[in-house]
């Protein structure tokens, strides 16, 4: 049997993502703003960063385990056939997966739509002439050994399959990905990058807008220290790859395995290098220490907002401000870079509790920030408020970077406004200007 795993996107100017945002993806269009300083990010980000969504990578390696013809491709193959045509779903490139889908089906080709997307908004894609795999489709493919008659003979939505433990998996099917283009994270490393996962799972009470335990669910899944190990070992000496980019929706969440996670590749001195996403609750000096150690050299941390009464109306758990200033201090004096995240137009903002949040992004002075819209996602908590309240025409325009919905306190205008503005005064920021330049110095004295 034959398969072609699809990943489609939308022609744009600005870098779009289906693994970000727990398999919805997010866009960079960086509030559509006409600075100078909007274009150059859109630019940069577009041409530095470039990986497929994890599960699709997953699913290929089971498929490839189990004996079967794989291909992957982000435009549909014409001059070639498949029995088995595999699509990612996402919510950022929703309407251009649904127009490849009914090309497809009017060729009278056999289409699945897997993804956390498609898990939670399954209806389009069945009207377009898909099926669609729920869940995670890398455990409905794990030791996979049936036929083409099997598959069409499936119901069009797929559940309740097998749940297997994270260290049963196989490989990742990297390869194919790479005879088709090399995966790039350019803020870790130079050469190619591939992302990586060493727990699924996150049961923090972000759940009710965040969309990643929508699939991985909340409960906290670990893949072996050793496994992990393993796998970077294997795609160094077969890719060679250097860069890893960890998915887990909060990195260092049990400590013990993390420790011993960073004592492994410590003690392999291939001078990995690293990118992870955590939480500023769980690092601390001796931590952070251990992480620059085994190679981390990028954090993404979650902000969201300096306001408590706006967090908590959010149900969103977080450190301090006292400490998250301290901490990002502290890792960022140590050599580890910093992505602080923002949160634009949250239920309970104003202009003035946003203002106030920018103020804070400023004295935290992070090397890199981001802020993004607030989303009411299909799937989550959430949307069930929002629902009747959604002004967004497509489903492409949930794009982090718009506002979706009718806020009770802000305009689309203010929204705009906010979201252009904050990004051309921190990165003109002259605090920000001198710490980047001095960083960069300082690196050529190094080097």
């Amino acid at each position: 049997m034959k398969f072609l795993l699809l990943d489609v996107y939308p022609n744009k100017p600005y870098r779009i993502n289906k693994d970000q945002n727990g398999g919805y993806g997010t866009a960079n269009n960086y509030g559509f703003g006409n600075s100078l300083i909007s274009k150059i990010l859109r630019f940069v980000v577009k041409n530095s960063v470039d990986f497929p969504p994890h599960y699709l990578v997953q699913l290929a390696g089971e498929l490839i385990n189990s004996g079967y013809e794989v291909k992957y491709s982000r435009n549909i193959i014409k001059n070639e056939n498949f029995d088995i045509y595999l699509l990612s779903s996402s919510i950022v490139c929703h309407e251009t997966e649904i127009e490849t889908i009914k090309d497809l089906v009017k060729d009278n080709k056999i289409v699945f739509v897997t993804g956390p997307f498609a898990t939670n908004c399954s209806e389009p894609y069945l009207k377009a002439g898909a099926k669609v795999i729920k869940g995670e489709p890398e455990m409905f493919f794990h030791k996979f050994n049936k036929d083409v008659e099997y598959l069409i003979n499936l119901p069009n939505i797929v559940e309740n399959f097998p749940t297997y433990e994270i260290d049963d998996l196989a490989l990742p099917g990297w390869k194919i990905i790479f005879d088709d283009y090399v995966p790039v994270m350019k803020f870790i490393g130079k050469g190619p990058a591939i992302s990586i996962y060493a727990s699924k799972g996150c049961p923090y009470s972000c759940f009710y807008y965040c969309v990643y335990p929508l699939q991985q669910g909340r409960k906290l899944r670990i893949k072996s220290p050793q496994k992990v190990l393993n796998e970077m070992i294997y795609f160094n000496e077969k890719l060679n790859v250097k860069n890893f980019i960890f998915r887990d929706p909060v990195f260092s969440i049990d400590r013990k395995h993390t420790v011993e996670l960073c004592e492994k590749i410590i003690d392999l001195k291939k001078n990995f290098k690293i990118g992870v996403e955590t939480h500023l609750k769980n690092i601390d000096n001796e931590l952070a220490h251990l992480l620059k150690k085994a190679g981390v050299n990028l954090i993404y941390v979650g902000i969201e907002s300096s306001d408590t009464s706006v967090k908590e109306n959010a149900s969103r758990m977080s450190d301090t401000n006292i400490n998250q200033i301290s901490k990002i201090n502290y890792l960022e004096k140590i050599g580890i870079k910093v992505k602080s995240m923002y949160i634009v137009g949250l239920p309970a903002d104003t202009r003035e509790t946003y203002q106030n949040t920018f103020n804070y992004a400023k004295k935290i002075n992070s090397t890199y920030a981001q802020f993004n819209v607030f989303t009411p996602y299909p799937g989550t908590p959430v949307f069930k408020e929002y629902e009747n309240k959604i002004t967004a025409k497509k489903y492409e325009e949930f794009t982090q970077n718009e506002l979706v919905f009718s806020h009770n306190k802000l305009s689309t205008k203010d929204i705009f406004e906010m979201l252009d503005d904050s990004y051309k005064l921190y990165y003109s920021n002259p605090n920000w200007v001198v710490k980047y330049l001095l960083s960069k110095i300082k690196k050529i004295f190094i080097h």
